[in-house]
């Protein structure tokens, strides 16, 4: 009885010592330096010169690195990344302390992959997409759709869409996560010129499918696309940004207001993304009282940036 007792003190013990956060993560889409743009000129490593018109991509079976390696799993969590918009996924609130990272795979795992994505329902990212993320039962999803244009005159097509259950590969991005109040966020790069690393662009490949450049695509997401962000910060600065914005009212009708009188000077723009991380809208911050409004009812994440450095997020509720 006394063994029993001591271990569940011990047990008890170990879990207050550490608190619930909300973990969110977040990529922002370069183009090696610069931020990404759709059909914005860049170069590949063979000094192939290139425009994106699409760069659509699930993200799946994430673990959250923290606390000295320890691995906590994100149960059912599917993000569908887009050019258009910067990535900002909640992945839950866990007991979780210091974030040193997180692990994950581009695409869909198996069997959800090779399932009938009409059993899904809009808005789930695995639901029916336009344009298509799916292939077929057979083959699954596409994991990643790249498309754009090449050569010296931006008029030679290329298409990348890699896919299969034998190229769903994990990767590992050591990223501390940064402290707002009770939030943490992981933070990423994306550089899409990395996604076309050793692919010739200018001889057109149009590959969808498993072992040709749609391989590759998949292989430099893994190996090279990805990296932490850039941005340092100071967890004080953002605490005092975060503990001086406040929505209102929340929850809300869909009608509300963001005060920003006491941190004006440290927000350029708010993006407000959905529960699945979806980009709903951008705000201009124009003066310390920003009004705006969401017609559908659901819980809703505002990101409050300076540049494209993520200072705090909030929760708005609309019912």
């Amino acid at each position: 009885m006394k063994k029993s007792i001591l271990l569940v003190a011990m047990l008890t013990g170990m879990l207050l010592g550490y608190a619930q956060n909300n973990v969110f993560l977040t990529i922002t889409h370069k183009l090696g330096a610069s931020n990404f743009a759709f059909n914005q000129a860049s170069q590949n490593d063979l000094s192939q010169n290139f425009k994106i018109t699409r760069v659509d991509y699930y993200i799946s079976s994430i673990k959250i690195i923290h606390d000295g390696g320890m691995e906590t799993a994100v149960p059912n969590k599917y993000i569908l990344a887009k050019g258009i918009a910067s990535v900002n996924a909640f992945l839950g609130s866990f007991n979780v302390t210091n974030v040193e990272g997180v692990k994950f795979s581009i695409g869909v795992d198996a069997p959800t992959n090779n399932a009938d994505p009409t059993l899904w329902l809009a808005p789930h990212v695995l639901s029916p997409q336009s344009p298509s993320m799916h292939w077929g039962w057979a083959s699954g999803y596409r994991f990643i759709a790249l498309e754009g244009k090449a050569g010296s005159a931006f008029n030679t097509t290329f298409q990348m869409h890699g896919l299969g259950n034998a190229n769903y590969f994990s990767q590992t991005q050591m990223a501390a996560g940064v402290v707002t109040s009770n939030s943490i966020s992981i933070n990423l790069n994306a550089d899409y010129d990395e996604a076309l690393k050793g692919i010739n662009v200018n001889a057109g490949p149009i590959d969808h499918g498993v072992d040709a450049t749609d391989l590759t695509v998949i292989e430099n997401f893994r190996d090279f696309v990805f990296s932490p962000s850039a941005i340092i910060t100071t967890g004080i600065n953002k605490l005092e940004v975060s503990n001086k914005v406040t929505l209102y009212p929340n929850p809300s009708d869909g009608n509300f207001k963001i005060d920003l009188t006491e941190s004006l000077n440290k927000i350029s723009q708010i993006e407000i993304t959905d529960i699945l991380g979806r980009h709903v809208n951008f705000l201009p911050v124009n003066s310390s009282i920003v009004e705006t409004q969401l017609l559908q009812k659901g819980c809703y994440f505002i990101k409050f940036l300076n540049g494209t450095e993520v200072m705090t997020n909030k929760k708005l509720i609309i019912e």
